[in-house]
């Protein structure tokens, strides 16, 4: 198998995403991956790695929602909103009050309007926030739209609760933990987190990086089994003016597939190898437009 195609870890606590994908390079002898989605050096879980050709894949990968596991403590509130920040706070007579957990699920579903925690990726005059807090300066994170599709509460304790979160990329699981917290009138931060589904894959189909150091190839899913959009295959015509970067005739195209115009759509030769992935545009004897190519580009 080739090294071509997305590589999913089971990350563990202690260390950075970045670094995570150093190992995978060393491992597997490549010159290029990259990660897509941060998970913060104290979380844990489903880290999805494209390496080569398969960096490319995150645009058409990103719409998928990610799903986590938090432990969300109310005992205090961190600067950062999680278990490594500094204490602001410290609340010594908590009591969680299932009902009022539910209740603030319920008033926030769907699309809600978040502000980020303090220590976060967002840019002010090009400089990420969370520098700009190292260095002591005040920050304002600007707010922004994200979805919350589906919340669960597994279990709570004297000043803990466990809850599973379904929500859209982007998604700040500590900005969460912060404003529950904030709710029931305590702390709010989150003491783990683990993410268990992102990009269409779940933590089952994760490897260790042990595992990942004894399996190495084996464990790289191709290109076109990690696209989850439609495909279809095209001619032998079709694959050259492909590869010469034509727009998409109708005529190639050879089986039919349902997408609509503006989808995406992953193109194959005979061989089912995985030529491009194109924009649908039907107009006049033009079927679509390249939006990323593969192979030999």
């Amino acid at each position: 198998m080739g090294k071509d195609g997305i590589v999913l870890i089971d990350k563990p606590a202690g260390i950075t995403s970045r670094k995570v994908v150093d190992r995978v390079m060393r491992i597997l002898n490549v010159k290029r991956a990259g990660h897509f989605g941060t998970l913060d050096p104290f979380a844990t879980g489903l880290l999805c790695i494209g390496v080569g050709q398969g960096t490319k894949l995150l645009p058409f990968m990103q719409g998928q929602q990610k799903e986590y596991v938090a432990l969300v403590g109310f005992d205090m509130s961190t600067d950062t909103d999680d278990v490594t920040g500094e204490v602001l706070e410290r609340f010594s007579d908590v009591a969680i009050d299932e009902a009022l957990l539910k209740l603030w699920f319920e008033e926030n579903s769907g699309w809600i309007d978040q502000t980020p925690p303090e220590y976060c990726a967002q840019k002010l005059n090009g400089k990420p926030l969370y520098k700009l807090k190292r260095e002591k300066k005040d920050v304002s994170p600007r707010s922004k739209q994200v979805h919350l599709e589906e919340t669960e509460i597994l279990a709570t304790g004297p000043d803990w609760a466990r809850v599973r979160i379904v929500c859209s990329r982007g998604t700040y699981i500590r900005a969460i933990a912060r404003d529950l917290g904030k709710y029931l009138g305590y702390g709010g931060y989150l003491r783990e987190l683990e993410r268990i589904r992102s990009e269409g894959f779940s933590i089952d189909q994760a490897v260790t990086l042990e595992a990942l150091e004894g399996s190495a190839e084996d464990s790289v899913i191709p290109l076109i089994e990690a696209l989850k959009i439609p495909r279809t295959r095209v001619t032998k015509t079709g694959e050259a003016g492909i590869r010469d970067g034509q727009p998409i005739q109708m005529c190639w195209v050879v089986d039919d597939v349902i997408a609509p115009d503006g989808a995406h759509v992953a193109l194959l030769n005979a061989n089912r190898d995985l030529l491009c992935v194109a924009r649908v545009q039907r107009q006049g004897g033009f079927w679509g437009n390249i939006e990323r190519g593969f192979g030999q580009y």
